[in-house]
């Protein structure tokens, strides 16, 4: 017989073990590389980030820090002495000495104006002399334009940080009850200059200048409505606070870093596309990708020629394994190669070979000594119960309990002629049964008024039945040892059989207290391990020769007794002796 193709299995195979175990070691490497490309890119994407934070903060603080020197050139201005002299001793003063003061302050005005900038215009309403100083117009009386709208801006309560009228931006403080009034006016291109100049960090981003009361300023985004939406996005954070965060707006995330300009009272916004960020980092993400398809790649290629190198001669020897324990030992594996798997082969066709012959040779031999084992098991007899039983008699003996030795002696003289008859090893079932209840009369008379036996006839048992001999006795031997070895009072044993569908079973019980369920589980190990690995005690003999001879459906199992003792039931498949006995026939 030639084995071609390997069979199909319901279990893991060799092969689909290395190839988890060669994942799992892979896995962690994987996972570290995983790890390490989103710990790097998240380290990178926060230091974009960082650095995009600290360009927008330097930028909002040197406006900010401009704003606030041009506050105080305007507070020193207005506190000039000339200025104030021009104030207070206006309509005193000479026309000469007048236009003195008024030169004076046109220097300082001067000297603002040349000091940053942003400055475009400057001027001083004097109000003793009904003048506006402006830098831009000169000296001019009042009223006129330039004072009616600096009146109209200082009236605005509460006062705000700066005064606005149309595109045009005001700087505006006043002193002695407003009789002196200094404006400065900051230019708008120059800031929005500045706002560029932060916008251009990276693409796409634009910035703004606002505030939730009054809205957006200046910005550098064509369209005005973004900033309005981009304000509104950060209208839960404080002026003061500058946390970097990511809002999403008309489906695309963006990056807002907020700064706050002191001066005026406004928040300086800068907010770019997410993307246009991380987009230096996009080449490392495909790479990634890319890596880790060839990984996935790998995998399958390492785990089809795991397939084929091992997986595929193994499935042919485990078939061949298989096949053999079906006793088919006509059996050849070929072998195409020239590997380890060849020699492996060629060693399983010798093996298989010595095998039959040996199977052949070593049959007889084996039956004889599977005959003899069976032998020394039955002819176990324990001596310390005929010495009991003597002493028993000797004790009825003496106290005049004549039927009663009569009688124990006549149980034990039926006892052991049945033990120690010679002849076949199998007896008929009715023969062993009332062999056991033979010992159990002993022991009840022995044990009198501490132990009792009820039994069931075995009428349903045809009479034909046989089965080896010495199988009840040693469990209901095993019973009156353990069960009622603490001298309890009112002891019981129940015996009973059945046999249905080739089935013979025999149940033995006692309501004796000692068997914990400890022990039973002890008890249950003991009969279900190999014969060689556990001593041959009178159930561990029985249970082992009922296996032996009829299969390992036969045998003895234990469990708790509905009396609260153990209960043991010995079980015989007479089906599979008759399944044996007709494939000899065949």
């Amino acid at each position: 017989m030639k084995l071609q193709a390997a069979g199909k299995a319901s279990k893991w195979y060799v092969y689909q073990k290395i190839v988890i175990v060669f994942i799992l070691f892979l896995l962690p490497l994987i996972s570290m590389n995983i790890w390490l490309n989103y710990k790097g890119m998240s380290v990178t994407k926060n230091a974009i980030l960082n650095s995009s934070q600290a360009g927008a903060s330097f930028y909002s603080k040197q406006l900010d820090k401009e704003m606030y020197f041009i506050r105080n050139l305007q507070l020193q201005l207005i506190n000039d002495k000339d200025l104030q002299k021009l104030s207070f001793r206006g309509s005193l003063l000479g026309d000469y000495e007048e236009v003195q003061l008024i030169e004076q302050v046109r220097d300082r005005l001067s000297t603002l104006m040349a000091s940053s900038e942003y400055v475009v215009n400057s001027g001083v309403y004097v109000e003793s002399i009904r003048k506006t100083i402006l830098m831009n117009s000169g000296v001019t009386g009042t009223p006129n334009e330039e004072m009616k709208l600096m009146t109209s801006l200082s009236e605005v309560t509460p006062k705000p940080s700066f005064y606005r009228s149309g595109n045009r931006i005001f700087l505006i403080e006043s002193a002695n009850n407003g009789s002196i009034v200094t404006y400065i006016e900051i230019s708008r291109p120059m800031l929005l200059q500045s706002l560029n100049e932060i916008a251009k960090l990276y693409p796409e981003s634009e910035v703004l200048l606002g505030s939730q009361e009054s809205g957006t300023m200046l910005t550098t985004a064509e369209n005005a409505d973004e900033s309005e939406e981009i304000l509104k996005l950060t209208a839960d954070e404080s002026v003061d606070q500058e946390p970097p965060q990511f809002k999403k707006m008309n489906g695309v995330n963006y990056f807002i870093t907020r700064s706050a300009v002191g001066s005026l009272h406004l928040s300086m916004i800068m907010y770019v596309n997410q993307n246009e960020l991380t987009r230096p980092l996009s080449q490392f993400i495909t790479w990634f990708y890319t890596l880790f398809i060839i990984a996935i790649i790998v995998m399958i290629l390492y785990s089809f020629s795991v397939n084929v190198m091992i997986h595929r001669p193994l499935s042919k020897l485990v078939k061949a394994f298989h096949m053999i324990e079906t006793d088919n030992l006509n059996i050849t594996i070929e072998s195409k190669t020239k590997d380890e798997f060849h020699y492996v082969f060629n060693s399983f066709n010798n093996m298989a070979r010595r095998l039959k012959n040996s199977i052949e040779e070593n049959y007889e031999q084996k039956i004889a000594l599977q005959h003899s084992q069976l032998k020394q098991l039955q002819s176990q007899i324990n001596p310390h119960f005929l010495y009991n039983s003597f002493f028993n008699i000797y004790m009825m003996c003496k106290v005049g309990d004549s039927d009663s030795a009569a009688e124990l002696s006549q149980r034990l003289g039926s006892y052991y002629q049945y033990i120690t008859r010679s002849g076949s090893d199998e007896v008929p079932f009715y023969k062993e049964y009332r062999h056991a209840l033979d010992y159990c009369d002993i022991q009840c008379i022995r044990f009198a008024n501490r132990v009792s036996f009820e039994y069931e006839e075995e009428t349903e048992i045809p009479p034909s039945i046989t089965v080896p001999r010495l199988i009840i006795q040693p469990i209901v031997e095993n019973v009156f040892e353990h069960a009622f070895e603490d001298g309890m009072m009112e002891g019981k044993v129940l015996i009973g059989t059945a046999y249905r569908e080739g089935m013979l079973r025999v149940t033995v019980e006692d309501n004796g207290n000692l068997a914990t369920d400890g022990m039973i589980e002890e008890l249950r190990g003991k009969l279900a391990m190999d014969s060689k690995t556990v001593e041959n005690t009178g159930l561990i003999n029985v249970n082992n020769r009922l296996q032996l001879k009829y299969g390992p459906d036969s045998g003895l199992s234990v469990s708790r007794s509905r009396h609260g003792g153990l209960k043991i039931d010995l079980v015989i498949a007479l089906e599979n002796m008759k399944e044996a006995a007709a494939c000899t026939d065949c």
